[in-house]
């Protein structure tokens, strides 16, 4: 398996309820979620809707998301902790791994991931609304990921404002012109 820049692999004995875990997805991507305790992780999926029967109109309208429990042996083979309170520079160079913003404490996270099961995280995008955002947004109360912007905006990022990233991130800025 490839490693991951920026990361270390972690077994589940090293890991305390509240860490923010992740794992290699599809393409560039990673599939984020919190631990929870007891061999236990919750996270937000893509989940079709099973009213859009034609795939034209799949595409457009037919994911939701879906904030679910599952047992952390399911959730991927080679499990990573994420880190916060990084530079920007380093998350930068690093996304998908690391976060600028400070955490909350751990149990503060497991009390908003089990909140968020009962309540749901809104619609799934893969730019605006991803499982990055929700574990993030666990950790530290504000929704954040860069892993789709480089796909958006590729090597131009970088010469973004700190401030536009911070809106990027978060998914409430998704349509700023590059130059």
């Amino acid at each position: 398996m490839e490693a991951i820049k920026g990361a270390q692999p972690v077994t589940q004995s090293d890991l305390r309820p509240g860490d923010h875990i992740f794992t290699p997805g599809l393409e560039r991507n990673f599939n984020h979620g919190i631990y929870v305790g007891n061999g236990m992780i919750i996270h937000f999926i893509p989940v079709t809707r099973p009213d859009v029967q034609d795939d034209t109109e799949q595409d457009i309208i037919g994911v939701y998301g879906k904030v679910v429990k599952s047992c952390i042996n399911s959730f991927g083979n080679q499990i990573y902790l994420y880190r916060y309170g990084v530079s920007w520079r380093e998350a930068l160079l690093n996304p998908g791994t690391c976060c600028p913003y400070k955490s909350k404490h751990l149990h503060e996270a497991v009390e908003t991931a089990n909140l968020l099961l009962n309540t749901g995280f809104g619609g799934y995008d893969p730019i605006s609304n991803n499982s990055e955002h929700f574990a993030t947004f666990c950790r530290t109360g504000i929704k954040y990921s860069l892993q789709p912007i480089f796909e958006k905006f590729g090597d131009k990022v970088p010469e973004l404002p700190v401030e536009e990233l911070g809106k990027i991130a978060a998914g409430t800025n998704v349509s700023v012109a590059v130059m």
